[in-house]
């Protein structure tokens, strides 16, 4: 074949080869462009949540610091401690029976007794500041709140669970997250010291995931009172992982611990991922 018919049929596959070769690189470039931006969109959404989360955890302790430093919590330390005493030996079995046992209110709304008519100095002052404790746990979406006296009483809690009324150095629940935080804190009576537990299994909440933060309530004269406990707030915390914005139809934020399982729930999974689901990634 003459090179004047060879030349344009090698020009033409030269200009397809160029072609071709030039959209795939096109290709590669745009890919690379966009796995870079959604890599920096994924980046910056880890960020943002974690930073609403940080905000929310630093909320959560300056709540325990106020209440702990209210009178509120002082005053129902100073009056509902002695009365818990009252009790004696059967405070524990006596109180169940009143605000858990005997409460008409069904499983999961105990804590909307005021008071139980048993005409005690106990359950008189529980009227009077269990009203004020409902509406913080409330509001602020605790899952409860407890008073523990120096002694290790439980001598208040919000929800009303199997570790009220306990005792947290020598009772059932002495080994529970509860009864570690509560010595922890007993042992740093200090104003401003704060402990904290991981989630773990709690017993008293058939097994669900449970978190404490904790503080000394400390008197007038400097003297230690008991503490202030919270049971954190799972719902609140998943509310903000699940958040979808600019997540599309897949992707979700969630939080990992250092044995890699979840300690927020997928918000694609109807049953709870804390602590069940491990991320190894």
């Amino acid at each position: 074949m003459r090179i004047s018919r060879k030349l344009p049929i090698l020009l033409t596959g030269f200009s397809i080869t160029a072609c071709v070769v030039t959209a795939i690189a096109a290709y590669l470039i745009a890919a690379a462009e966009l796995s870079t931006s959604a890599h920096s969109k994924l980046s910056a959404l880890g960020e943002a949540r974690k930073s609403t989360l940080t905000g929310y955890l630093h909320s959560i302790r300056e709540d325990l610091s106020v209440v702990a430093d209210s009178e509120m919590a002082r005053f129902a330390l100073a009056e509902l401690s002695p009365a818990f005493n009252e009790f004696g030996s059967r405070a524990t079995t006596t109180l169940q029976n009143l605000y858990i046992t005997k409460n008409t209110h069904p499983l999961g709304e105990k804590h909307k007794l005021d008071q139980a008519h048993d005409g005690s100095s106990y359950s008189e002052a529980h009227g009077r500041y269990h009203p004020w404790f409902r509406t913080l746990l409330e509001e602020r979406g605790y899952y409860d709140i407890f008073l523990v006296n120096t002694k290790g009483d439980v001598i208040y809690s919000v929800f009303k669970e199997n570790d009220y009324a306990t005792n947290l150095d020598n009772g059932q629940w002495k080994d529970s997250d509860l009864g570690h935080i509560y010595r922890k804190v007993n042992s740093n009576s200090r104003s401003g010291y704060i402990a904290f537990t991981d989630f773990s299994p709690y017993a008293p909440s058939n097994d669900a995931p449970a978190s404490f933060i904790a503080t000394p309530v400390i008197g007038p004269q400097g003297q230690p009172m008991g503490a202030l406990v919270f049971q954190m707030p799972i719902d609140r915390i998943n509310k903000i992982m699940h958040s979808s914005v600019g997540m599309g139809e897949s992707g979700e934020t969630y939080l990992v611990g250092s044995d890699f399982t979840m300690r927020s729930d997928s918000r694609f999974s109807e049953e709870s991922t804390i602590l069940k689901t491990k991320v190894e990634t």
